[in-house]
């Protein structure tokens, strides 16, 4: 902001499945497969970019002198190639791939970890996306995230207020019009929001 800099970015990803291969090769080997993805990580990023390790399986890169958010991709895209060729880790070759989340630095930014806090959000919208190995961060991701807290927080409220109640709905027959079942419908007595049905709070 002093110095009217370039355009910046923050790169945000983990390993997919380093659980799985801690778990099945052990720690030692999964220590082995992040130093690996170190070295072929510094291979690739541009003079005056920044690696670091944020801790357990997850990196960061700081993208300077940028035009745009399609700079970013091509980065992307580069460390997405990084894991096409095989790891050879604990005496066998093994396979992983990256999930990545893009913040483009715009003025609105205060600080580095408002940056880095938008990035994670968008890597795990990466992870959770059946078709997207990257995606850059949007506000409303943040929106998101914010009205998931406040929700989380209002559901155990409302646990605790006993705000929940059931209606149950007879389900008749259409030949004799019997009563042959009842449907056991929850419903939130929400003290601002009035009566709220299951689709607005049960995901």
């Amino acid at each position: 902001k002093r110095n009217d800099a370039p355009g910046f970015a923050g790169l945000d990803f983990d390993l997919d499945f380093f659980q799985f291969g801690n778990d099945s090769l052990g720690h030692s080997a999964g220590d082995s497969l992040l130093v690996s993805t170190a070295r072929r990580l510094l291979s690739v990023i541009r003079p005056g970019d920044t690696v670091a390790r944020m801790g357990g399986d997850e990196f960061a890169v700081l993208v300077s002198d940028i035009d745009d958010e399609s700079d970013t991709a091509q980065v992307a895209e580069r460390i997405h190639k990084l894991f096409n060729q095989e790891f050879s880790i604990a005496g066998r070759g093994i396979y992983t791939s990256a999930s990545i989340g893009v913040a483009v630095a715009t003025p609105h930014y205060e600080s580095p970890d408002e940056l880095l806090r938008d990035a994670d959000l968008a890597m795990y919208r990466a992870k959770r996306s059946a078709t997207e190995s990257t995606v850059i961060f949007d506000t409303t991701m943040h929106q998101a995230a914010i009205a998931r807290l406040n929700m989380e927080t209002d559901l155990r409220r409302a646990l605790a207020r006993s705000e929940f109640v059931v209606f149950y709905q007879p389900i008749v027959t259409v030949d004799d019009q019997r009563i042959v079942a009842f449907e056991a419908l929850l419903r939130w007595r929400h003290p601002d929001k009035g009566l709220l049905a299951p689709d607005s709070f049960l995901a």
